[in-house]
């Protein structure tokens, strides 16, 4: 077999008497692969947003979004290596084939700045990768691609380029062996639901709509007996992480409104429902819970180049491994 030690280096399990490395088990009836936030970087040049904001006519709400997208753009660490970045998310989906995966997810904010380009990018790297299509791939939208984040310039939403859920309507896809994923939108409706301080941060705050928990509700019978993982991109609790960024950021930065319902609903199908979610990018621990159920979050690819490997097996047991790209 492949050594894959290569590529991808072991670091820590939900289930302590695993073997410390990422081979996939005999017992493992399918494997998925979570990633989160890449945050593709953009060619937004800051000249020009520097120009922008000397214009005399500008009032002082268009300043404050030319300062939030100076601070959006300089807040990618790969901004000034754009082509290294790309080649890095190559390496990763290509090493996922050697570690026999066989479904990705990718929970959100596959674009930095919201822009055509950049969607554009990771859609190559997939095609390229042999990720695409249905069968291969699930994306669930983040806030950084639901709108094109303080940008006046037109932009193709991201309904173009993938194939994504939308707010209020969720989707459920069942995998072969005995897995079922719940896609949803959990960015807040901007229009219907715009909130204070969110036309500067759109949607750092994430919302679970009674429309899609009916929605849910309604077709529970349809993945009745399977295991299932909730994908959203806004993260579910704080205990976690620093809380330091919330009070920062005036307190948007909280667990997303009407989780715990969602988890009521998906217990319907599966006692013990997995989350996947991505929006902080600190690393979770693969071994953390909320509310005894296990939550995924291995933290923003573009800053940690971590995923996670989530193994289910005969019995329906889940294990959780991260994994981090060398």
């Amino acid at each position: 077999m492949y050594n894959t030690s290569h590529l991808f280096r072991w670091i820590a399990s939900s289930n302590p008497t695993q073997p410390r490395n990422l081979e996939r088990s005999q017992k493992t009836v399918t494997r998925v692969a979570h990633l989160t936030d890449p945050h593709v970087p953009s060619d937004i040049s800051l000249w020009r947003r520097l120009r922008d904001m000397m214009r005399l006519h500008d009032s002082a709400t268009n300043i404050t979004l030319e300062l939030s997208a100076i601070s959006n753009e300089l807040s990618q660490p790969f901004r000034k290596q754009r082509e290294l970045y790309t080649n890095l998310i190559k390496k990763s989906l290509l090493g996922l084939h050697k570690l026999d995966v066989d479904h990705l997810i990718i929970t959100g904010d596959i674009a930095h700045c919201g822009l055509s380009a950049e969607f554009l990018e990771m859609k190559a790297a997939l095609s390229l990768t042999g990720w695409w299509g249905d069968d291969n791939l699930t994306v669930i939208p983040g806030n950084h691609d639901r709108f094109n984040l303080y940008e006046e310039i037109n932009s193709t939403p991201m309904e173009h380029f993938f194939d994504v859920v939308s707010s209020r309507k969720p989707r459920q896809k069942i995998l072969p062996g005995g897995l079922a994923l719940l896609e949803i939108d959990s960015n807040a409706d901007r229009v219907d639901d715009r909130r204070y301080m969110e036309q500067w941060l759109p949607n750092t705050m994430g919302k679970i709509y009674d429309e899609t928990l009916e929605s849910l509700s309604s077709q529970h019978s349809e993945i009745a007996g399977n295991r299932v993982l909730i994908l959203i991109h806004h993260h579910v609790s704080m205990d976690w992480y620093p809380r330091q960024a919330s009070r920062d950021l005036g307190g948007l930065m909280i667990p997303a409104e009407g989780v715990d319902d969602l988890v009521d609903v998906a217990k319907l199908t599966d006692p013990d429902p997995l989350i996947l979610h991505g929006h902080i990018h600190n690393v979770m621990p693969p071994g953390y819970t909320y509310n005894s159920h296990l939550v995924s979050n291995p933290g923003g690819f573009a800053e940690n180049l971590r995923l996670n490997l989530i193994d289910i097996d005969s019995n329906q047991d889940i294990i959780i491994t991260q994994a981090q790209l060398r």
